[in-house]
């Protein structure tokens, strides 16, 4: 009988032995031997019958809580790695630099997107940002012309436009000064320089590379490769040097427009030659190269800068005031300028678009870089496209890339959890975004859509904001126009432009399309309930 007993336990723990055999987890291989050196001792003692089944029934019950609580970390640990990484993929992107390497160009972009939890991969994985440094649409339009709505691209389709120098320097504009694309423009050219005999004139290459300064004779009038610009003789001096301003300009919007610049600082790069006297075979006395005089070797603006902690652009403004002039009115005619530029391309922008299914998977941040005469009149020369944001020339200029570049994610929504899953439903994601912004938080004009727009959408131009009256397209603008708002950091809207409260005036829209006449109005009935919405 005891025998028999004996042969019921051995199969008991062969049983439990067999069932752990079949897990194939080599975490409980130790558990495994235990079991057996339990089975060998029932086999060669005699121990009361008892205590073995009360012994077996114990391990049995310890082994399978432990293994609970392995898959329950386990479980654990997976969930926190996807919730910290599930979506959060960016890739960088150049046909001809190499943008890959995390210490080379792109070293602070890198940095500032794992510092905001992005993992590096690469387009084959489910990312939810491209950081092209070259423009994508040509080259990548299989990867972009079907984005999913999570993803983002630092670059829109047809901002070309903006950033092609003969395309900017040829704009009607009193801000740019005149060019004319040779041979295209030779008659034009000519006719206008016999006008303005002491016109001294730049003759650039059509790309980038390529600046000298020439009078009109010295130029090839049939060359295809250039163009001309004039060039601004007198300019506002710092110590005797020329410089120019490097304005960060991001565009998150268009049709509705929206353009923000940022006001966290401003780069002011400087010739490294003295102006005077002037020589125009001495380019280092007038264009701003790789290797220009920094801020911090100016004499005039070091202390301040380094010893005192101003920004560059508060060490200028001081600077300007010493000399009895109003540096207020120099950065209002600044702002003029850049925002003119993008109302007079954004259709380029909008029909570019007609080949992607959204316009929201995209953003772009710009450098426009402006120079002042004597009297402080404002010249806007560039926009850049990809511009420079790697601080090995200058090593202090790092803070200055990486605020840009947090302050630019958390514009544009990247740096948000709440859009950056790839995983979660449209559902949930909806009820996410409505934490952020919500129906509530767009409404506006309530005494009018209250009254006179109740009934009537055509009423007048503001019921196009009234909810039964509002466009799907216009309300998902306006919630993310909130969300910027609420994550704009450093920048400053620059379009739609600063408004006064209860001062709406009709001329400030007429010119404006239909969508940008909603959003402005928009903006007016923010400002008109809080005045932090005014600037």
């Amino acid at each position: 009988m005891e025998m028999e007993h004996d042969a019921d336990q051995r199969k008991t723990v062969t049983s439990q032995i067999s069932r752990k055999e079949k897990n194939n987890n080599t975490e409980f291989a130790e558990e495994r031997h235990f079991l057996n050196k339990i089975a060998r001792n029932i086999l060669n003692k005699n121990e009361p019958n008892i205590n073995v089944y009360l012994l077996i029934c114990f391990v049995g019950i310890t082994l399978g809580l432990l293994l609970q609580i392995i898959n329950v970390k386990n479980t654990f640990k997976d969930i926190s790695k996807d919730y910290e990484t599930e979506g959060r993929k960016y890739w960088v992107y150049s046909a001809y630099s190499d943008v890959e390497n995390k210490n080379g160009l792109l070293k602070h972009v890198h940095l500032v997107l794992e510092r905001i939890g992005f993992e590096k991969s690469t387009n084959k994985t489910p990312w939810t940002l491209l950081w092209s440094h070259d423009y994508p649409f040509r080259v990548l339009y299989p990867n972009l012309h079907r984005l999913k709505p999570n993803q983002r691209v630092n670059h829109f389709p047809g901002t070309g436009f903006i950033t092609n120098k003969v395309d900017l320097a040829t704009s009607d504009s009193k801000y740019i000064p005149k060019a004319f694309k040779l041979p295209k423009n030779k008659e034009e050219f000519l006719k206008y320089a016999s006008k303005n005999k002491n016109a001294l004139f730049l003759e650039k290459h059509n790309q980038h590379r390529g600046v000298f300064l020439k009078n009109v004779s010295e130029i090839d009038l049939s060359s295809g490769e250039s163009f001309v610009q004039e060039y601004v003789q007198k300019p506002f001096l710092v110590d005797g040097h020329k410089f120019d301003i490097g304005v960060y300009v991001v565009l998150t919007s268009v049709n509705p427009l929206r353009v923000y610049y940022y006001t966290g600082d401003i780069l002011f790069r400087y010739c490294p030659a003295k102006y005077y006297p002037f020589d125009p075979k001495n380019l280092d006395k007038y264009v701003v190269g790789d290797d220009y005089l920094p801020i911090w070797e100016v004499p005039s603006l070091a202390h301040p800068y380094t010893a005192l902690g101003f920004s560059m652009k508060e060490v200028f403004n001081t600077y300007v005031r010493s000399k009895g002039k109003d540096p207020a009115i120099m950065w209002e005619e600044v702002e003029n300028a850049i925002t003119e530029v993008f109302l007079k391309k954004e259709h380029h922008v909008i029909e570019a678009l007609k080949n992607y299914p959204s316009s929201d998977n995209f953003f772009e941040l710009m450098r426009f870089d402006l120079v002042v005469d004597e009297n402080l009149k404002v010249y806007l020369l560039e926009a850049n496209m990809s511009p420079n944001l790697s601080s090995a020339h200058y090593p202090p200029n790092q803070l200055l890339y990486e605020q840009v570049l947090y302050n630019l994610f958390s514009l544009v929504g990247v740096a948000s959890y709440i859009n950056g899953r790839a995983n979660i439903n449209l559902r949930e994601q909806t009820l996410a975004e409505n934490m952020v912004s919500s129906q509530k938080n767009i409404a506006v004009w309530s005494d009018e859509c209250s009254t006179k727009c109740r009934d009537r959408c055509e009423e007048l131009i503001i019921c196009g904001l009234c909810r039964p009256c509002l466009s799907n397209k216009l309300r998902n603008s306006l919630l993310k126009s909130y969300r910027e708002f609420l994550h704009k950091g450093d920048f400053k809207r620059l379009f739609p432009p600063k408004m006064v409260q209860k001062a709406f005036a009709p001329e400030e829209i007429k010119n404006l399309n239909e969508m940008n006449k909603l959003q402005y109005l928009w903006y007016q009935g923010k400002c008109n309930m809080d005045i932090t919405w005014c600037a």
